[in-house]
């Protein structure tokens, strides 16, 4: 349904997590892995040079899998500076599974680095980009709604998939120079797998045309015959779908949804809508045994639509194992070695089941 496009690079190897509990939907044992799918830091990160929040981000470019050596190389430069912090940017309080997330992959990878959580308005994202420039103790920064999309343009270079999708949720900082990477396209697509989902060939109606529909769309536009993009802002579901040429289907206006529901196997919600515990984009009762949810949100855990869906019969899964993936990959990117990812799954587990408590 697209035109030519780059051919895959490396990603986030997949981790299949052993089956936990209703509430992540993990469902496959953790020895039983893929080949390995990477996002590796570029050989030639950009050099720091003039910063502007006005420029096009310079091309990186992707490195083959490291031989023994250049491993032993990588372990050694993160041993090096390992000592440092991880900033969570985001535009309300919250982060708190993912701080979990990242803090245990530091500390059973035997790193010292701290994460901290910023709520940062869209007027000082740019200040707040500077500021990590600037400081070379900040090892990189995981960004969040709604700051993906414009944290693409402050940087000085982009990892393949984040050139294409014009958003970023992974900042690393390599001598000075602010690289931002996407690995939500790889996690969206292993959290499906991972759901045993096949997304080939069914009909897609991705709410939202924030960074987050952004990586959902450029995961399925070569597989799904047709995929439909909602958004209150029609001028940016037109502009997804122009960037990531998007040519059956298209741009949808909310009013569409009685309509488009029916017409859609796979839905996601790509928007905070649901995070209140309260809130829903279409009725419920829209909503058949037919349909497979895929709420990006997770917190909380189940939603009103992930709850709902599952009350009338259709399989729904929120967004833990997707932010499980792309916290893996996000891992490697900061620190140039594998993600400790048995850590990080029984972390992101006990934080939302202590979330859950009264």
């Amino acid at each position: 349904m697209s035109g030519s496009r780059r051919s895959p690079p490396t990603t986030a190897r997949s981790i299949r997590p052993t089956t936990r509990t209703y509430i992540l939907a993990f469902h496959r044992d953790p020895s039983q892995t893929q080949a390995s799918r990477r996002s590796t830091p570029p050989s030639n990160p950009p050099k720091p040079g003039t910063s502007s929040t006005s420029r096009t981000p310079r091309v990186t470019t992707t490195t083959p899998r490291p031989t023994k050596s250049s491993a032993a190389s990588s372990s050694s430069t993160a041993s090096s500076r390992s000592a440092g912090r991880l900033l969570l940017l985001g535009g309300e309080p919250g982060g708190e599974p993912a701080v979990s997330l990242y803090t245990a992959g530091f500390a059973a990878a035997g790193i010292e680095a701290s994460c901290e959580v910023r709520t940062v308005a869209a007027t000082e994202l740019a200040d707040a980009i500077a500021r990590i420039r600037a400081d070379r103790s900040v090892l990189g920064a995981a960004v969040t709604m709604p700051h993906t999309v414009a944290a693409s343009r402050l940087l000085d270079g982009l990892g393949p998939e984040a050139q294409v999708i014009k958003a970023v949720n992974t900042i690393s900082h390599r001598a000075g120079a602010l690289i931002g990477w996407n690995t939500d396209r790889p996690a969206f697509s292993l959290a499906l797998e991972d759901a045993g989902f096949q997304a080939k060939g069914r009909s897609v109606l991705v709410l939202g045309a924030g960074g987050a529909a952004r990586a959902s769309v450029d995961a399925l536009r070569e597989t799904a015959p047709r995929i439909w993009v909602s958004s209150r802002d029609l001028e940016e579901a037109r502009a997804l779908c122009r960037d990531l040429e998007v040519s059956s289907g298209g741009p949808a206006p909310l009013g569409s949804l009685a309509l488009l529901v029916r017409k859609a196997e796979l839905i996601v919600n790509a928007t905070p809508v649901g995070s209140d515990g309260q809130s829903v984009l279409f009725p419920i009762d829209w909503i058949t045994p037919g349909h497979f949810i895929f709420d990006l949100i997770y917190q909380p855990p189940v939603t009103p639509l992930v709850r709902g869906a599952r009350e009338r019969g259709a399989r729904a899964i929120n967004g833990l194992t997707m932010l499980l993936f792309q916290g893996l990959a996000a891992f490697e990117i900061w620190t140039g070695q594998a993600p400790p990812e048995a850590a990080m799954r029984a972390a992101l587990e006990r934080a939302v089941v202590e979330r859950l408590k009264p």
